[in-house]
């Protein structure tokens, strides 16, 4: 008796792996919500106005690319004080060296239900 085995795309997409997919879509809100705590925060506009698309998340505020390199706007400053613990530059690799085996665990428990 021949055993059918569904298209590997069908698997995929039922899985929600497809690109741009429901796990996709997961994943990069997994990591927005754990790497708030590393983004610096003064008023908190930084943190608030946000775009968060399947594969990215982008910064808003006109000053987010010089805080997330962590220099001034003239280029020529670093900036060295950031007023909330634990936050600063790259913020996303802060998170992922900090974070990351939880939201691969976060990622698989939502994958397996």
């Amino acid at each position: 008796m021949p055993v059918t085995i569904k298209p590997t795309s069908k698997i995929i997409t039922k899985l929600g792996l497809e690109v741009n997919g429901r796990v996709q879509k997961f994943f990069t809100n997994t990591c927005y919500k754990h790497m708030d705590k590393y983004v610096p925060m003064d008023e908190g506009n930084l943190r608030t106005i946000v775009e968060i698309q399947p594969t990215c998340i982008i910064y808003q505020m006109p000053y987010a690319k010089y805080q997330y390199y962590g220099m001034r706007k003239d280029g020529t400053h670093i900036v060295k004080n950031y007023t909330t613990p634990n936050t600063g530059s790259y913020w996303d690799k802060r998170m992922v060296s900090a974070e990351m085996q939880d939201v691969v665990k976060e990622v698989r428990d939502y994958i397996g239900r």
